[in-house]
């Protein structure tokens, strides 16, 4: 039993050293833009030239006494020099490779944030977003943030009816009318086959349910052309607050249930998960919904 503390302890213990390790190299050799090259560029280079001045120093010192006492100055400053001339060019080198790298690098980490055919947020980048947003600081005052799961009516149908390129065609139709009907601080998302997801930054219950029924109907109008044919779509949308108390798992499942009811009233209308008594449904506007449907 012992042992096996023991060994959780210092696993523990390589797992702080390893991240305190890669932040030390983050902040020594990463360099994520001109200013920051240049800054490290010549840091570097003016420690290479001391640490020269220094070795040159200590071994005409153990070598050449004589010549050390009388030109001991020249020397150095003539070490200094030379070796920050040779030094400058090549650290820079390296510094552009680096910011070269950095720059690929976050390329690549923001297109594994992407989904490939409609450039929306996917499903692993949205979930980070909510789980971070989870963990910020927040006042009293401020309305809280909603999740809106949204489904493509019929898509299946489409697929077979028009060929899968002109649901792919759809389906980034689709992606613009969404995100061209939220605010540009919301986060939209494709988070799998013809199913879209935003979350909503202090939108609040009133805000929600106006966002939902604004997207709802932008689909509804639009008209999608491909090959001669007119596509029409029509979305069911589903959508819960997100308290700040709730984890994800739960509110996307609630904001799953009000989808899932959405479809089963007739699709093409907006449903919510647990808002109070201020949603008002599209096909039955003097209808108010109870404390569990919207």
């Amino acid at each position: 039993m012992a042992s096996r503390i023991n060994l959780s302890r210092l696993n523990r213990l390589h797992i702080r050293l390893m991240t305190l390790l890669s932040l030390m190299i983050d902040r020594i050799f990463t360099v994520r833009d001109i200013h920051t090259a240049l800054r490290k560029t010549l840091l570097w280079s003016l420690i290479i030239a001391v640490v020269a001045v220094v070795a040159t120093q200590a071994m005409y010192e153990v070598f050449l006494p004589d010549i050390m006492a009388e030109y001991g100055t020249q020397l150095r400053i003539f070490a200094f020099l030379l070796t920050l001339a040779i030094s400058v060019p090549f650290v820079g080198l390296f510094s552009i490779v680096m910011l070269r790298m950095g720059s690929f690098n976050s390329q690549l980490r923001e297109m594994a944030r992407r989904d490939g055919l409609t450039g929306l947020l996917n499903r692993t980048a949205l979930q980070d977003i909510i789980r971070r947003r989870g963990q910020e600081p927040r006042s009293e005052e401020e309305e809280e943030d909603a999740l809106i799961l949204i489904d493509i009516d019929h898509f299946k149908m489409i697929n077979d009816t028009h060929g899968h390129a002109a649901g792919d065609h759809v389906l980034r139709m689709v992606a613009v009318s969404i995100a061209g009907n939220v605010f540009e601080r919301d986060h939209t998302a494709r988070i799998g086959g013809e199913e879209f997801a935003v979350f909503l930054l202090g939108a609040g219950a009133s805000g929600a349910v106006k966002a939902a029924e604004r997207i709802r109907a932008a689909l509804e109008e639009n008209k999608t052309y491909y090959e001669g044919n007119i596509i029409r779509v029509t979305a069911s949308l589903g959508g819960a607050l997100f308290p700040r108390e709730a984890s994800y798992n739960t509110i996307f499942q609630g904001a799953d249930f009000a989808l899932y009811r959405a479809k089963r009233s007739g699709r093409n209308q907006c449903e919510f998960n647990g808002l109070p008594a201020i949603w008002q449904s599209r096909k039955n506007p003097d209808a108010v919904g109870d404390s569990n449907a919207a």
